[in-house]
């Protein structure tokens, strides 16, 4: 990747897209760029309109275990402008889209910045999953400096809050302003007024509603009554076509009940094939499937079986079985997760067997019969039944048997638009009695004003006591994790400590100090730092050069061991003694072309 400007503008282009919306971004007209800020998006060597897309790919896994696949794309339009304020580059339009599930799902605009903001938290951390060392020499600097504690602290506070009591506390104020706008501290007479003539009104309304559902009631009663004597007389019908002595109603009845028959049968027989489906799908597939398993065998590379009982251990006694290093809840989801990453044993077991199914049982031939030979039946009863003649009388009697069966549909569909009618008067009623109940709440109010409002500042003060004690012992879990991935960078006699006073420190010996550790040992604290912040999955690293010293290859080591997955970005000069640790894979060149 070349060194100039690849690597260093790459993570910035991320950071652009995660960490503003759609709308943020057409507003500043520009993206930062830690070398240039502000800084354009576009090419400034072409004229004219132009358009540029950055396309992101990525997956996680969601609340429900499943691995979700997401497709990121921005698109910018605008041209270079000589002068034009202040990159010299217009933008007139950005465009995001985010695929979920290969189109399962589409957000578009600035839908999808409020996704990932939920989903991820992208906006809160859009600084820290891609850390380059300019970043890290940023944090440096906060660190050492006093004056810098409080943005220090700001960038962890937004880190610790708790994205739910936010969100509870949001809803509380939100409902202590409407509290206040229905009802101040004193109703006015008019408002008095209006209240009560809005009362009067809904009451007279659910009178005139109640008569209607009564009304509707009536109907449906008088109606089923008809139903019934519509069956009845159609049932009439029926008898007396089956007692006819004419010979062709007779024959005519009797192939109208085999064809019945008939159809009962094959509709059974169709759900049948339905819950037995696979049986008939199953037979001569061995030999396919044992293909498919020989060629993911051969060229799937899956990796070695993890071993479970490792992981129980690890879980059960809360340390690492491996380095012997204590398990923070973090850590625990990590370990856990190593099953979903790996191949069971069952997986190499069944890829080194050889597939065969059971003995055919399923007689689906004579399944296959038994269908045809309905079919055939069905069809020979109702040719004969065309063939039948029958006389006035009796085409008379099937007529009205007929007409009496349109009619029962007819009053059948009659009855279930009533009681539609009905449920929807029903419900409308249920509104209509809540809106009384809340006008006649509202003509008393005022002496419960001042009692709801208390106990909606008393919920916000216990919201706002809990984010407090849930931000100090955030901070403490994270100070901690620093301290720890310090430890493991630099060796046992360094530490760290992030306290509200103090801000970022690193120790040694156990004495802390903003000068302690040497330019590359604040410079890890700081990489430490940023991977404490992180909170999504991989981590993407700019490849420090020669600027943390010896302990360039304790910080690989430390990034394999604490992250499922890291990416580098590194110059051909860095890749050793950095690179093949974290990866044994062959890298991937990226070159910048000239279009």
């Amino acid at each position: 990747m070349d060194g100039n400007t690849g690597k260093t503008t790459t993570i910035e282009l991320l950071r652009w897209c995660f960490g503003h919306s759609q709308h943020e971004a057409e507003k500043s007209n520009m993206f930062k760029h830690m070398w240039t800020n502000p800084s354009y998006v576009l090419d400034d060597t072409k004229k004219g309109t132009q358009k540029c897309e950055i396309i992101i790919q990525f997956s996680a896994t969601g609340d429900d275990n499943q691995k979700h696949f997401f497709t990121f794309k921005r698109e910018t339009q605008g041209e270079h402008i000589e002068n034009y304020p202040p990159v010299n580059e217009k933008i007139t339009k950005i465009y995001d889209t985010l695929e979920i599930d290969r189109g399962k799902d589409v957000l578009i605009g600035n839908d999808v910045f409020s996704y990932m903001s939920q989903e991820f938290r992208f906006n809160e951390c859009e600084e820290y999953f891609c850390f380059d060392g300019e970043k890290a020499r940023d944090i440096m600097q906060l660190a050492s400096n006093s004056k810098n504690i409080k943005e220090l602290l700001e960038l962890v506070n937004r880190r610790t809050t708790h994205p739910k009591l936010r969100e509870y506390k949001q809803k509380l104020e939100t409902l202590r302003e409407r509290v206040l706008d229905e009802a101040k501290s004193k109703i006015s007479d008019k408002a008095l007024e209006v209240n009560v003539t809005r009362r009067d009104n809904r009451r007279k309304e659910l009178t005139q509603l109640d008569r209607e559902i009564e009304g509707k009631d009536q109907e449906r009663r008088a109606s089923t009554l008809a139903l019934d004597r519509l069956t009845d007389e159609h049932h009439r019908a029926d008898q007396q076509i089956t007692t006819a002595k004419s010979q062709e109603l007779v024959e005519r009845t009797r192939y109208e009940l085999i064809k019945e028959q008939k159809k009962k049968s094959l509709n059974e027989r169709r759900a049948e094939i339905y819950e037995h489906f696979p049986d008939w799908i199953s037979a001569n597939i061995s030999d396919q499937i044992n293909g498919i398993k020989k060629m993911v065998k051969e060229k799937g590379k899956l990796p070695e079986p993890y071993r479970r009982d490792l992981i129980e251990s690890c879980l059960t006694s809360g340390f690492c079985d491996i380095c012997g290093r204590p398990l923070d809840k973090e850590a625990e989801e990590r370990v856990k997760s190593l099953e979903l990453q790996m191949a069971p044993y069952g997986v190499h077991d069944f890829l080194s067997l050889t597939f065969s199914l059971p003995l055919m049982t399923f007689p689906s031939d004579s399944k296959y019969s038994a269908i045809k030979k309905l079919i055939e039946e069905y069809n020979i009863a109702d040719t004969r039944l065309e063939s039948i003649k029958l006389s006035d009388d009796d085409e008379k009697l099937i007529s009205e048997r007929d007409t009496l069966l349109e009619r029962i549909g007819i009053m059948q569909r009659k009855i279930s638009n009533i009681e539609r009618d009905i449920q929807e008067q029903k419900e409308w009623r249920i509104k209509l009695v809540s809106e009384i109940n809340e006008l006649e709440a509202k003509i008393i109010l005022l002496s419960e004003n001042k009692v709801i409002l208390d106990k909606i500042n008393e919920s916000i003060q216990i919201i706002d006591n809990a984010a407090e004690n849930i931000k100090l012992k955030a901070t403490e879990i994270i100070s901690n994790v620093i301290s720890e991935g310090v430890t493991s960078i630099l060796g046992p006699k360094f530490s760290a400590k992030l306290s509200q006073k103090e801000g970022l420190m690193l120790g040694e010996n156990g004495f802390f100090g903003k000068e302690k550790g040497g330019y590359s040992g604040r410079l890890v604290l700081s990489y430490c730092f940023a991977e404490a912040m992180t909170m999504v999955e991989p981590i993407i690293v700019d490849t420090p050069a020669g600027n943390i010293g010896d302990a360039r290859k304790k910080l690989a080591e430390h990034l394999v061991a604490n992250h499922r997955q890291v990416i580098l970005l590194c110059l051909p000069t860095e890749l050793e003694n950095f690179a093949s640790i974290v990866s044994t894979r062959e890298p991937t060149e990226v070159i910048n072309l000239e279009m």
